[in-house]
């Protein structure tokens, strides 16, 4: 019996720490030079973060969140702790919704998709201002939440085609 939990606690471990490594990647990829070349960055992390609090809470954990968002504050330069509020808040909030979404049609997920990052667009702009002192509004974060949301199609087939079947099955 202790032989058992054991080989399922290091298998939990072993496919949060590949989570954890597909999420740093994910916020390297981010950071890619074609990004600015095109003038708009899409955050290819709220598409994670919104399909495993959907799916696969059991890969995700909160100490994971936490140390993905003091890598984002530091690449950033927010202030610390940003990110976290940020990451922690929408997590919550997705966690809440999981048994109305995660048994609907790709059409409905994706909708709640778009609505989650006008959330998300929302909550940064709130932030961002709150940092600044001055309200910075969401107008200019608008193309980087339509490109986000119509990424959300091709990095969710990637996810499930990919990293789901491939490494955690």
């Amino acid at each position: 019996m202790i032989d058992g939990d054991h080989s399922t606690s290091k298998k939990v471990w072993k496919h949060r720490l590949l989570i954890f490594i597909f999420l740093v990647s994910v916020v390297c990829l981010n950071i890619l030079p074609v990004w600015q070349s095109l003038g708009v960055q899409p955050v290819l992390l709220l598409i994670v973060l919104y399909h495993c609090a959907l799916y696969r809470p059991d890969l995700l954990s909160v100490e994971q969140l936490v140390l993905i968002s003091l890598i984002l504050d530091g690449i950033y330069a927010y202030p610390l702790g940003f990110s976290a509020v940020r990451l922690l808040t929408e997590y919550t909030l997705l966690l809440t919704q999981r048994k109305i979404l995660g048994h609907q049609n790709f059409l409905w997920v994706w909708g709640g998709f778009c609505l989650f990052a006008l959330i998300d667009g929302l909550l940064y702009s709130i932030l961002i201002s709150c940092v600044k002192s001055q309200w910075t509004g969401i107008f200019p974060i608008i193309p980087s939440i339509l490109l986000t949301i119509g990424l959300y199609p091709l990095l969710t087939w990637a996810l499930n085609r990919i990293i789901m079947r491939r490494l955690f099955t």
